[in-house]
């Protein structure tokens, strides 16, 4: 293909040689300091965001199956006239079995994570999103057709595993077909997903049987599949690899024919030779530009899963049967994630394009305090044998998980992994979004195996006042720590990553 050589004067006044734009495409002109996204269309970024955001859909379904299963899977039964092809498939797990098919999905996601970043920059970031339909659809046939506790094991590992490469790369790709101001709003769009899959999840638990919410779980990835079909490559990725023509395509179909590629595809060029000219190397993970912005993904990641987030989404059914809730627990847990949905819309449609991305996160820490303060105080005072006192009380285990969740859905949930695809270097993008999600699912995993031995050492109120003070490091981490990045450039967020390290 034939490249142009050309002279541009970038941002800082110093002329930069820039390579391989293909002339038959892109005229050259030289870049303004600001790139004008006014006359972008919405609606492809809004249609590819959604298509990739749908493996967090996937993911929440993978999320959200155990607690609506649980009582089924752990139902205690006669079996003294049940033939032996019956016996065979009423799979009852004891506490112990349970934790392990709630959690070894992490493991597998693990996994995935660290793999991510290697495989979106060797293939592509549509395009392992597209092989991932495979390992999820194995997974879940495998739980499906189970008849032991270890089918259920490997089946949760492999779905994990599809769910933590999807982990890793989804939000990076919705990062970059994206512009600065419609970043906010498509980046909630995975926790609109996840949460969308914990609620889809819980619903079919009200009435129907694990082994057919599992075949559901099996057709989804199809849909995932055919979704991807239509959205374009990530056009860094595209340039990334030379193929410069198809970078044009992919913008032309992001941004619409009324907006001039031109100036935006020359800041990918420039961003891409930067990237090469400086290839990463071990030794930077000490350097600030890209330690800062590591661990503040790691930070928030710890904040998010230590808050008690899937601790609760695992084992919340299980949270009501304790709170002696005379209600329908299955009916709560759909209440709590119908919660979540709609606060994750009304904060990606109104608060995200009014508020700062700080602001949100300490307010939604602030929420999650109150709600586990109020959790722990009301196992503290639990006494059933006190019925009166009790039946003043009842409200407060489901008003607290809805204050709960509602914060999860207005930034807990989708926050953390918005702000560390944002603040992560655009050439170091892939590792660091490994080890972010890895970071997610190693807590996560931590937390929902380790959630009844914490309760048997801390009590029942212990263990939600620590999740409570997780919550208050947060709002001190939000308030003097976590910078700002509404409505900023992936350039504008990396050189103050840099001023501050130089100054």
């Amino acid at each position: 293909m034939e490249a142009l050589n050309a002279a541009f004067v970038g941002d800082d006044g110093k002329t930069l040689n820039i390579e391989s734009i293909p002339s038959s495409t892109v005229q050259v002109t030289p870049l303004k300091s600001e790139i004008d996204y006014s006359t972008a269309r919405k609606r492809p970024q809004i249609g590819a965001a959604l298509a990739a955001a749908f493996s967090a859909f996937l993911l929440g379904t993978t999320l959200g199956w155990p607690s609506p299963v649980q009582p089924q899977l752990q139902l205690q039964i006669a079996h003294s006239n049940e033939t032996t092809l019956k016996m065979m498939w009423n799979i009852r797990l004891d506490d112990d079995q349970m934790s392990w098919v709630g959690s070894l999905m992490n493991i597998g996601a693990l996994f995935g994570a660290l793999c991510g970043g290697l495989l979106m920059d060797t293939f592509g970031r549509r395009f392992i999103l597209m092989t991932m339909t495979s390992p999820y659809i194995i997974g879940w046939l495998m739980i499906t057709l189970a008849i032991d506790s270890s089918m259920l094991y490997v089946g949760r590992i492999i779905v994990g595993f599809a769910g933590g490469v999807c982990s890793a790369i989804a939000p990076c790709y919705i990062g970059e077909i994206s512009t600065p101001t419609m970043r906010g709003i498509v980046g909630f769009f995975f926790s609109l997903n996840l949460a969308s899959g914990l609620l889809v999840t819980s619903l079919m638990g009200l009435w129907m049987d694990w082994r057919w919410i599992s075949v559901v779980c099996t057709i989804e990835p199809i849909i995932f599949l055919i979704g991807l079909i239509f959205i374009p490559e990530s056009p860094y990725y595209l340039v990334k690899k030379g193929r410069h023509s198809d970078a044009c395509g992919a913008l032309c179909w992001l941004r619409g024919s009324n907006y001039n590629i031109k100036p935006e595809l020359y800041q990918i060029e420039c961003r891409v030779q930067e990237d090469s000219n400086k290839a990463y190397q071990l030794s930077d993970i000490y350097q600030p530009w890209l330690l800062k912005p590591i661990l503040i993904g790691v930070v928030l990641m710890a904040l998010q899963q230590f808050s008690g987030l899937n601790a609760l989404s695992f084992n919340a059914a299980e949270i009501f049967r304790m709170a002696d809730i005379n209600f329908n627990r299955l009916i709560c847990v759909v209440i709590i994630n119908a919660v979540q949905v709609t606060s994750v819309v009304f904060s990606s449609t109104v608060l995200v394009k009014k508020f700062k991305r700080r602001a949100l996160f300490i307010t939604a820490e602030g929420f999650a305090c109150l709600s586990m303060l109020c959790m722990g105080l009301f196992f503290f005072y639990l006494d059933p044998s006190n019925t009166q006192m009790m039946a003043h009380f009842k409200w407060v285990p489901l008003t607290s998980m809805i204050v709960f969740f509602a914060a999860i859905g207005l930034g807990l949930g989708a926050l953390p992994w918005l702000i560390s695809s944002e603040v992560l270097p655009p050439r170091f993008r892939g590792p660091g979004s490994s080890i972010i999600a890895f970071t997610n699912f190693a807590m996560s995993f931590t937390v929902t195996k380790t959630f009844v031995d914490m309760q048997r050492v801390m009590t029942h109120a212990g263990v939600f006042w620590f999740y409570a003070g997780v919550c208050l490091i947060g709002i001190l981490f939000g308030l003097f720590l976590l910078p700002e990045t509404k409505d900023r450039t992936s350039n504008q967020i990396q050189d103050g990553f840099r001023s501050k390290s130089t100054s």
